[in-house]
């Protein structure tokens, strides 16, 4: 659980801002491909920005995406094959 004194294979203390790093990190890759940016909000909220200075703070991850979309201008699918080809074909 998330804030508690346990540790990972490698020996990284997992804390709450160590788990909100992280998932930050996974949502941003995506975020690029959209146009977008995600930052840590002093771990109390996320904020969601765009291209052009528009920007919505959300405080929980579920609404990052609604957040994206409308930021975005059209719909936002994490799970869309495209995206995913796109960013598998960067790590390669």
């Amino acid at each position: 659980m998330t804030g508690h004194a346990e540790f990972e294979a490698s020996g990284t203390k997992v804390t709450r801002r160590y788990e909100r790093a992280r998932r930050a990190a996974m949502i941003r890759p995506l975020f690029d491909k959209i146009g977008l940016t995600l930052e840590d909000w002093s771990g109390s909220s996320w904020l969601v920005s765009n291209s052009e200075g528009k920007n919505e703070e959300v405080y929980q991850l579920t609404e990052i995406w609604s957040a994206a979309e409308r930021l975005a201008g059209r719909p936002c699918d994490p799970l869309d094959p495209k995206l995913i080809e796109s960013l598998l074909a960067e790590s390669d």
